[in-house]
């Protein structure tokens, strides 16, 4: 694709600095790149760095669908107590995986009810004096700074002192990039006419969203763009999918078309003759210019 049509549609994965926002990030994006329109999926303190998927353009309607199911952090947690063991550690580590159920603290923007969220694994990684460096992987929506807090009140107190991001579902902080590096490659694109780093780091919006592809036949391409739901004579085929499970449409010729919910499992959805089959959520290909 070409810089322009990305620049219109498309999702840059920046390594957020400490010390600002995610919606002041955002907002440097914008201007950076000249865009109309901007919008983050999944916001980070503005102390915490890391993985911040940033869409623009016409991509912000599809900010929800790349946002991912999991998140994965680096941290470093204080513990109050300096004879606690490393032992200790991993026990109250092990205590808190699984399912757990937190309050939201005050500053976030969501409301402060229990909810319940998954802890994956919390790794040990290494220790010097009261300083633990850790790795967890969580259900997206899970606070490490309040995870940490529930860690200390077990063991006479511990707090969380950093902590990055580095993974957001399957993209990780191997495909993130500065805010230096996405102005030196707008720069080299502007001034140099050398798109290559740009086209490296825009990515299609497609291409970040990790849900399970439905085939529309070509003859109902169309009818879908102008609003019709996917009714059964347009399934093609799918993947294995699950009743109620968030799908993403594609044309026979590999388009992507949009977002929608299945509303039968694959076997009953590709048997059916008649009626709908993906309730549509959002179209996302353009209609084709007469």
């Amino acid at each position: 694709m070409e810089v322009e049509e990305l620049l219109e549609d498309g999702i840059i994965i920046i390594d957020k600095p400490p010390g600002q926002t995610s919606h002041e990030i955002t907002s440097f994006v914008k201007k950076i790149l000249g865009v109309k329109r901007s919008g983050h999926a999944g916001t980070l303190d503005p102390q915490v760095s890391g993985v911040l998927p940033v869409a623009i353009g016409r991509a912000t309607k599809l900010i929800g669908y790349i946002a991912g199911k999991t998140k994965t952090y680096v941290g470093i947690i204080k513990f109050r107590d300096e004879k606690i063991s490393d032992e200790r550690i991993k026990e109250l580590f092990e205590e808190f995986t699984g399912e757990i159920t937190q309050t939201p603290p005050k500053i976030s923007a969501v409301r402060k009810v229990p909810r319940k969220r998954f802890v994956y694994y919390i790794k040990f990684l290494e220790r010097k004096e009261r300083l633990v460096l850790f790795e967890a992987k969580v259900d997206a929506g899970t606070y490490i700074r309040t995870l940490c807090e529930g860690i200390g009140k077990k063991c006479g107190g511990a707090r969380m002192e950093e902590l990055r991001r580095i993974s957001v579902g399957r993209i990780t902080e191997k495909e993130a990039v500065t805010m230096q590096g996405l102005i030196d490659a707008m720069w080299l694109w502007k001034e140099k006419k050398n798109p290559k780093e740009l086209l490296r780091i825009l990515k299609k919006p497609e291409d970040y969203i990790d849900a399970k592809k439905v085939i529309v036949r070509e003859n109902a391409v169309e009818s879908l763009l102008s609003g019709a739901q996917l009714m059964a004579p347009g399934l093609k085929d799918a993947e294995d999918i699950k009743k109620d499970e968030t799908v993403a449409l594609y044309s026979e010729s590999g388009k992507f078309i949009g977002m929608g919910k299945a509303l039968f499992d694959k076997e009953e959805m590709l048997e059916k003759k008649k009626g709908k089959v993906v309730k549509i959520e959002r179209i996302h290909l353009k209609p084709l210019k007469e």
